[in-house]
């Protein structure tokens, strides 16, 4: 099982499986912008989308409540500066249904990448401190 759920895999499949009616159009974008869609990457059930350096961007759609069976789809600009990591958000949809996220998704993943698209280093506001590696 994935690192950050601890259930049974009859549950797994049950909160990952509404994400399989996403795949064909996040593929599709992904494909026709020249990226890629993880699955799953942290052991909870998302799709991800990330490009960029030194800003970084993710458009991501993740489950929200394992319990109401809620997603989100959010974009995130973020950039690491020395020990600080500075980043701008927006939730497209928040804690809905997938099928509120299934009807609309080519549109909301245009409207998340232009947004994203537009946001420079700038536009950033510091989010927290990070630790720096070790030597």
């Amino acid at each position: 099982m994935p690192n950050g759920f601890h259930g049974s895999s009859d549950t797994w499949d049950r909160i990952e499986s509404p994400l399989h009616s996403l795949d064909p159009a996040l593929d599709a974008f992904a494909k026709e912008h020249g990226l890629s869609v993880s699955r799953n990457a942290r052991g909870w059930p998302d799709r991800s989308i990330r490009w960029g350096h030194p800003v970084n961007r993710l458009i991501q759609v993740f489950l929200e409540s394992e319990e109401h069976l809620t997603w989100t789809l959010w974009a995130c600009a973020s950039e690491d500066r020395d020990a600080e990591r500075y980043w701008r958000h927006v939730s497209l949809r928040k804690a809905v249904p997938i099928d509120e996220i299934v009807s609309d998704l080519p549109a909301l993943l245009n409207e998340a990448k232009r947004t994203l698209e537009r946001w420079s280093s700038s536009d950033l506001e510091f989010a927290t401190e990070i630790e720096t590696p070790a030597v």
